[in-house]
Order: structure tokens, then C-alpha cells, then sequence
């Protein structure tokens, strides 16, 4: 049930809604080759969910890619946006905020 809703949804993830997808798809019992015309994947993307699903149900449908650390510290960047934003004036004579 939660699967089916997360396809519906209009403010899922893409990429969870894709993952949905693919799972309902295979519970229908559809062909390797529909389900990769269909979501455009190949046959890896396939194979990683579908055991992900079997071994940890609907725990393991979460990207494990831990992404990547910000290459400057957020309070510098956070500093600049702000002097830049407090030193420049619009050009249309608008406020700042």
C-alpha cells in the first residue's frame, strides 16, 4: 500500500517514485525488458532494488550514497551571500528584501 501511494504522490522524490515503480512492476510480474523501457533503467538498476526490497522490505529503498561534504564551512559561504547582498544594490532600485 505504501508502495502504490508513493507513486501517486505529486510531492515524493522522483527517484523514490521510480524505485516504487519498479517494485509494483515486478510484483505484477512484468519482463525485465518492460520494466527497463518503461523507467528507462538498465538491468543493474533492476537487479540493486529488487534484492534491497527482498532482503530489507521497505527499509532498504533509500539511496545509501552519503553524498558529499560542502567544500567551504556554511558559516563562511553563509558570510559572503550575506556581504555581497548587503554591499550591492539592485539595479532596478528595489529593496534587498
Amino acid at each position: 500500500m505504501k508502495l502504490l501511494t508513493a507513486t501517486r504522490s505529486r510531492t515524493a522524490r522522483v527517484a523514490d517514485v521510480r524505485r516504487a515503480k519498479l517494485i509494483l512492476m515486478l510484483e505484477e510480474g512484468q519482463s525485465r525488458d518492460t520494466i527497463m523501457q518503461r523507467l528507462e533503467c538498465d538491468s543493474r538498476f533492476i537487479s540493486r532494488w529488487s534484492s534491497r526490497f527482498l532482503s530489507e522490505r521497505l527499509a532498504g529503498m533509500y539511496a545509501r550514497h552519503p553524498g558529499r561534504a560542502p567544500k567551504q564551512p556554511p558559516a563562511k559561504l553563509e558570510a559572503r551571500v550575506l556581504n555581497y547582498t548587503l554591499r550591492r544594490k539592485p539595479s532596478d532600485g528595489s529593496t534587498h528584501w
